[in-house]
């Protein structure tokens, strides 16, 4: 399993645990120390994301999908592969104060090839399951767990 790229040291990097939907086993999951800080930076509610609800769903995902159809939901220095979702006890204003999840949403942490987690967001349930999120059938090219 490769933990970071050629050059990089595993130093810039935190650890989180996470399911592996295959086996359901553990394993690890990387954030990078320059992304939380480019997160911190644009508020509190999304510095608590990261530290919060991140590790959160990683742990207790709804569904992991493998396979990202779409480009936006690609990671820019490598390539998507698998997407957590998960349905948070909570959510963060951007002040950081905690609020009720958002209703009609589930929460996405997507990780790329090398087990870095690159981006996360809430987004739109499917209505016929909320604990998916909405369009999974085409976004995605299977469902893992």
């Amino acid at each position: 399993m490769v933990m970071a790229t050629e050059g990089e040291s595993r130093r810039k990097y935190l650890t989180l645990e996470a399911v592996d939907p295959v086996t359901g086993s553990k394993c690890e999951v990387l954030v990078s120390y320059d992304r939380m800080q480019a997160v911190a930076r644009r508020s509190i509610g999304q510095a608590k994301e990261c530290g919060h609800l991140v590790p959160m769903v990683l742990q207790e995902p709804t569904a992991v999908f493998e396979g990202l159809r779409r480009d936006e939901d690609e990671d820019r220095q490598g390539y998507g592969w698998r997407c957590y979702c998960g349905i948070p006890e909570r959510a963060y204003r951007s002040d950081g104060t905690e609020r009720p999840p958002y209703p009609n949403q589930v929460y996405l942490v997507f990780v790329n090839d090398e087990y870095v987690a690159y981006n996360w967001r809430w987004e739109p349930a499917d209505a016929d399951n909320p604990r998916l999120p909405e369009n999974h059938e085409q976004r995605f090219k299977r469902k893992l767990l």
